[in-house]
């Protein structure tokens, strides 16, 4: 399967042009197998800028060649087109007068190329990729959500419940050089005697990353259970319109089935936060059972280590826009679009056992 970074080739699709005045400069990047955040800290160190000044519409797959937007504000265009830095070209830069904000995309450009697999398999798999472009693809948070040892979101669990030492425990056993000055100072303020405090050391956007991861793997524990038929209504359910994102009450199935048949609208699982938008009947006591099972309280994500988390409602499904299923020598090509939010590894995960033949 995937081997080197050029397998997997990822456009991000802006949701809108910069506007050429303000104080923060927007700026595409293409950077080669160099994680989102790691490129944001290293043109932050080149510039002599806080990273915290930086705003993404999404993150991107380290092992990749990605394109991508950023922004920075208190910064020039000029300035931030006079960098030269190793696995990062940026191509343009114009001024803004908002900072980038997550989900402010339209969605993204995938090529992906396949290596290794037969040519008998090219049929199959294409036939596949048409079922899924008209079914929909499971909107599933992808592996990469969950940090590299796929822990990430057992810390946000234990953030969540103010399990503190837990937490440091996670932080502590990572010796990677990224945590080195981390455990540092967590280990400073633990001296101390103040444990809450030292929790409070990890910086915001990483804390942010690890709730985020949590509330990711509880939408897959409910979507987990909604399969096989996530286009399939049940009364009670908070479905979201796919025109505008628009979210409302499911009162009757029978009614608004043929919307779900149409693609127009689907099912969607709990984002949860102190402002989500409650669904009623078995689809809340779905999600009420979920949460009890993990010993969590609804009333915890009103604010986490001065983190507050609103919440939403996620689409079970995607829509998957498919461009081309192509032979090559090497293997197989898949280009496709997916919406914002929507992981390419999901697609492939459906496609494996025909991969595997």
């Amino acid at each position: 399967m995937r081997i080197e970074p050029e397998d997997f080739i990822v456009e991000e699709i802006p949701l809108y042009e910069p506007s050429r005045v303000g104080t923060h400069t927007f700026f595409a990047i293409r950077k080669h197998n160099l994680g989102t955040l790691e490129a944001i800290n290293q043109i932050a160190r080149a510039l002599h800028a806080n990273s915290r000044d930086f705003g993404y519409a999404g993150l991107k797959d380290k092992r990749a060649i990605t394109t991508q937007v950023l922004s920075v504000e208190g910064i020039p265009p000029e300035q931030v087109l006079e960098l030269t830095l190793p696995a990062i070209e940026i191509s343009w830069a114009e001024r803004h007068a908002h900072k980038l904000r997550i989900g402010h995309l339209q969605g993204n450009r995938f090529e992906i190329t396949l290596r290794d697999v037969s040519q008998a398999a090219l049929p199959v798999i294409e036939k596949n990729m048409l079922r899924l472009a008209t079914e929909g693809v499971p909107n599933r948070f992808g592996a990469q959500r969950f940090g590299n040892k796929h822990d990430s979101h057992l810390i946000g669990k234990a953030l969540l419940k103010a399990e503190w030492e837990t937490v440091l425990r996670y932080v502590l056993a990572d010796e990677t050089t990224q945590f080195g000055e981390l455990a540092k100072r967590v280990e400073r303020e633990k001296e101390k005697g103040s444990i809450e405090k030292a929790v409070a050391c990890i910086p915001h956007r990483l804390r942010k990353l690890y709730l985020s991861a949590y509330q990711a793997y509880l939408f897959n524990c409910i979507l987990e259970k909604r399969l096989p038929n996530l286009g399939q209504l049940w009364d009670g359910d908070i479905a979201v319109k796919h025109s505008n994102g628009a979210p409302f009450l499911v009162e009757n199935t029978t009614v608004e089935q043929s919307r779900a048949d149409a693609f127009e609208i689907s099912p969607s699982g709990p984002i949860f936060g102190y402002k989500m938008r409650q669904p009623a009947r078995e689809v809340q006591a779905l999600e009420v059972e979920l949460l009890a099972a993990e010993g969590v309280k609804f009333d915890a994500f009103r604010k986490v280590v001065g983190i507050r988390l609103p919440g939403t409602r996620r689409p079970l499904r995607m829509l998957m826009e498919l461009h081309q299923v192509k032979s090559l020598v090497v293997g197989l090509r898949l280009c496709f679009t997916l919406p914002a939010g929507g992981y390419a590894t999901v697609v492939l995960e459906e496609l494996k056992d025909y991969l595997a033949n």
